[in-house]
């Protein structure tokens, strides 16, 4: 693996650098570099020949953020680099694009848009890379470039807090530093889905829209299935699709095209088609919930990193727009310290009776309906749970077995509480939540009159499964008619600080496909698939474990396994 030596000046630089060391990509000493990576904002004075001379030693030299402006015009870095810098443009939202040489660079790099100053080129050698481009003044300018004949590149974004906080940005460095080493990205990887037709659908959409996934084959049942329901298309899948459709698992399995297996079967049944794929020589990704146990997670996890095989989960709520911007505000400290949430999901909805509705398939209510929402309440407190105590209630759908209601309460050992209801028989208007930290109070505001209605599609019925990939992933039982797949807010959000400022917040439309994007990322590109793998996923495993458990002893405090 290539060693990259960082040199900066700059305070928040460090997430840069955490970045790049878990992609594999340093950090080492200035000597024993493979390529040097500079964020400065002064002068680097006798550094100059020190890096021209690396250059010419056939070790590349990335001048990034404010360096370019901190050198004097007569730099022989700036006459090595092919760039000559004009005037500096203000701070604004910056839309990037792939420049002629820059394809690679930009492969899934979704919307980032930034907002930094950058350098304006005066003149551009022609033997200059244009990597990344954005738009000024009627005419396209680089904005990241290399020139191999010298071995020096020049990224003129990077000057802001924001920018250098932004993962996305973190991305782009470590792929220019790529580009500058000579390494690209390896072939497509084959992907087969093991699943029923709606849990697979927003798989099957997405894989088709990710460069560097390619869907190979698809088990879902859909054609038996469709053979058997009268006016149900005899495919599931869409009809430009190229994926082959197997009928037997083991014939999945033991395809060789296949490299990794994405499994969103019945609940109670994913550990065994995880491990089964994974023994196959398979990559694996498992939809959530993840499995049933901390025990199955423990031992997947032990079963890929014997076979250095990825694992992960696909976590279906994160993309929700609520949840992307609650997490935001957390992260950037607008409520100070977090102490306190609670959040109510559901509405008054009977039931189809399909396999998520059976505890013995889906592991209960708590594991099937609020395993996503605990994922993202354990990402918003990242701290260890000390116990959980749940309580479930039957009272209305006796021709089902999951329970109607739930309320779970986790406490953590900073005495930090989170409190989750689900629930299948409120009448008022549900999918609700309340945070309170030391400086303020975040909440959604009531949701619109109507958004859920009493009646769902069964998810293991193809009807669903044409549902989930017209409207998407909270589509599957009827898009907002199963209030339990909703996302955590339904009303808008809105901060109040304790001055009695108010702060309505909102809520980014997210990247499209965004797991499936850094998935592909982490198996051609080597990139470190952080938060989907088998620890986050057993955190929640071993929550919902407890719960399922304290509820059926009546509320008794639990500590996860």
């Amino acid at each position: 693996m290539p060693r990259i030596h960082l040199v900066s000046n700059l305070p928040g630089v460090s997430a840069l650098g955490d970045h790049l060391r878990a992609a594999g990509l340093g950090p080492t000493s200035a000597r024993s570099a493979d390529a040097l990576l500079v964020l400065i904002d002064r002068p680097l004075d006798s550094v100059e020949q020190e890096l021209l001379d690396r250059a010419r030693q056939s070790v590349p030299v990335l001048l990034a953020g404010p360096t370019v402006r901190a050198l004097p015009s007569d730099s022989p870095l700036v006459e090595a680099s092919g760039l000559i810098p004009g005037h500096t443009t203000p701070p604004h939202e910056l839309r990037l694009t792939a420049g002629p040489d820059g394809v690679g660079l930009a492969a899934r790099l979704g919307e980032f848009r930034p907002v930094d100053s950058w350098v304006v080129p005066d003149k551009l050698a022609d033997d200059v890379q244009r990597l990344l481009l954005v738009r000024h003044e009627m005419a396209e300018h680089p904005v990241c470039t290399w020139r191999p004949s010298t071995g020096l590149g020049m990224f003129t974004l990077g000057t802001s807090a924001s920018t250098l906080a932004d993962p996305a940005y973190h991305r782009l460095v470590g792929r220019w530093l790529r580009h500058a080493l000579g390494q690209h990205d390896a072939p497509a990887v084959g992907v087969g889905l093991l699943g029923t037709p709606t849990t697979s659908a927003v798989h099957h959409a997405a894989v088709e829209a990710t460069e560097g996934l390619k869907l190979v084959a698809v088990c879902d049942g859909a054609t038996s299935r469709a053979q058997a329901t009268p006016g149900v298309p005899a495919s599931s899948r869409p009809a430009d699709s190229s994926a082959r459709r197997v009928d037997e698992p083991e014939d999945l399995l033991a395809d060789p095209e296949v490299s990794l297996v994405i499994v969103s079967t019945p609940n109670h049944t994913r550990a065994q088609w995880a491990t089964r794929a994974l023994e196959a020589g398979k990559d694996v990704v498992i939809s959530s919930p993840f499995c049933l146990t901390t025990q199955e997670a423990d031992d997947l996890a032990l079963l890929a990193a014997g076979r250095s095989a990825l694992l992960a989960m696909y976590p279906e709520r994160r993309e929700d727009p609520a949840y992307l911007a609650v997490r935001a505000a957390v992260r950037r400290g607008a409520l100070g310290d977090l102490f306190w949430l609670e959040t109510t999901q559901g509405g008054y909805h009977r039931p189809p009776g399909g396999w998520r509705d059976d505890e013995r398939i889906s592991g209960g209510l708590v594991h099937d309906r609020g395993f996503g929402h605990l994922d993202w309440v354990l990402d918003l407190f990242d701290e260890p749970v000390e116990w959980v105590s749940a309580t479930a209630h039957k009272r209305v759908w006796h021709h089902v077995t999951n329970a109607d209601h739930a309320r779970i309460l986790l406490h953590f050992v900073s005495g930090a509480e989170a409190q989750l209801t689900l629930s299948a028989v409120s009448t008022a208007p549900a999918a609700r939540v309340h945070l309170l930290g030391s400086a303020g109070s975040l909440f959604s505001e009531d949701p619109v009159p109507g958004w859920a209605g009493p009646h769902g599609v069964d998810d293991d019925h193809p009807a669903g499964a044409a549902r989930a990939r017209a409207g998407g992933r909270h589509a599957s039982r009827g898009g907002t008619a199963d209030p339990g797949q909703a996302g955590i807010a339904a009303g808008p959000l809105t901060i109040v600080t304790h001055d009695g400022t108010r702060i309505r917040l909102p809520q980014p439309a997210g990247t499209p496909h965004a797991f499936h994007r850094a998935l592909a990322d982490a198996l051609v590109s080597g990139w470190p698939l952080h938060g989907y793998r088998v620890d986050s996923a057993r955190r929640v495993v071993a929550v919902a474990e407890a719960a399922t458990r304290s509820a059926a002893s009546g509320g008794v405090q639990i500590g996860p396994a």
